[in-house]
């Protein structure tokens, strides 16, 4: 009996395993659809507090809905242009770049041949050449334009989940848990990431506006840009600050030279040490209960899966799974 028991379990074990391999491989195949649809989820979930608000103070549902859309849309273009603007400028910067990048990477190997070091011979920067440097750079500003390109979808089903998210929470009321759809028990399982949206963003936009201060103060070009990008990096947990401060840092040495550069990175990091090592802890332990192992799992797991994409939905995809998983344990042990 006991021989049948276990031979049930493990047969269970490898059928739900191949059932997450065959999910998985799925899901990398349609990655680019899987992101933008991810992305809506999430941008819906985290303003679906503003058209509740609007419903509780009597406004109906659909000026509610097509308000905070408004709002977003009037966000996004403004975003939009700002980085528009920063593009095209880096755009027409380049060159310039490339001349004070091709001088330092000269002065920096008539030092090294002084000293009898050949740079070409240093593998880890075999590949540095300005010119290589730049044309990551190139690459980086179309893939920023391809993603603008997006827009037009992601709002049309910000809508859409919208309406879903509001008629579900008068849905669920009159509904037992049996016969309750698959987007509210989705719903119900988001809740927690409702909070960690609102205080990443909240932490993130104070940080962002002490991060522009610092860039105008030492006179780095499109302040605004590196505002708005450390902003939405925030989202990615533990590195996605070191990826916002590379740009302004690269600037300020190719525009003003070490000090100006250095200047970057040591303001930078006081102003994100303090936030991520005493404010912010204390407002996720009030809010979420997210251990670091997971976050650090996450994202290995999901950027592998969903592509660059997954760094900034690895927190909030690992919490809903996380959900799911203990609200099926939960029914499991009482017999629902």
């Amino acid at each position: 009996m006991n021989m049948a028991a276990a031979d049930s379990l493990l047969l269970r074990i490898l059928i739900g395993g191949a059932c997450l391999v065959i999910i998985i491989a799925g899901m990398r195949a349609m990655a680019d659809v899987l992101n933008i649809v991810f992305l809506a989820w999430l941008l819906a979930y985290a303003i679906q507090p503003l058209p509740n608000w609007m419903m509780r103070n009597r406004v109906p549902e659909t000026p509610a809905v097509l308000g905070t859309l408004l709002i977003v849309i009037f966000g996004g273009i403004t975003i939009a242009m700002v980085m528009s603007y920063s593009i095209v400028g880096l755009s027409q910067r380049l060159p310039m770049y490339e001349t004070n990048l091709a001088d330092t990477y000269a002065r920096l190997a008539d030092y090294l041949a002084a000293r009898d070091i050949d740079l070409s011979r240093i593998r880890p920067l075999e590949g540095a050449t300005p010119s290589r440097i730049i044309g990551y750079a190139r690459m980086i500003l179309g893939q920023v334009g391809n993603l603008l390109g997006n827009a037009l979808l992601l709002i049309l089903l910000i809508t859409v989940l919208l309406f879903e998210f509001l008629g579900e929470d008068k849905r669920k009321s009159r509904s037992s848990r049996a016969q309750r759809p698959l987007i509210s028990v989705f719903q119900d399982a988001s809740r927690e990431v409702q909070a960690y949206v609102a205080v990443t963003s909240a932490t993130g936009a104070v940080q962002a506006v002490i991060n522009i201060a610092i860039y105008l103060a030492l006179g780095v070009d499109f302040a605004i840009t590196w505002g708005l990008l450390f902003f939405f990096m925030n989202f990615i947990p533990v590195i996605g600050g070191f990826i916002a401060v590379i740009p302004p840092v690269a600037l300020g040495f190719l525009e003003s030279g070490w000090p100006t550069a250095l200047a970057v990175i040591v303001l930078f990091t006081i102003n994100n040490l303090m936030w991520d090592n005493f404010l912010k802890p204390r407002l996720m332990e009030k809010s979420l209960d997210i251990p670091f192992l997971l976050i650090i799992l996450s994202l290995i797991f999901w950027p592998w899966v969903l592509g660059s994409v997954g760094t900034i939905l690895a927190v909030p995809l690992t919490m809903v799974v996380r959900n799911l998983y203990y609200r099926d344990i939960t029914a499991f042990e009482r017999g629902e």
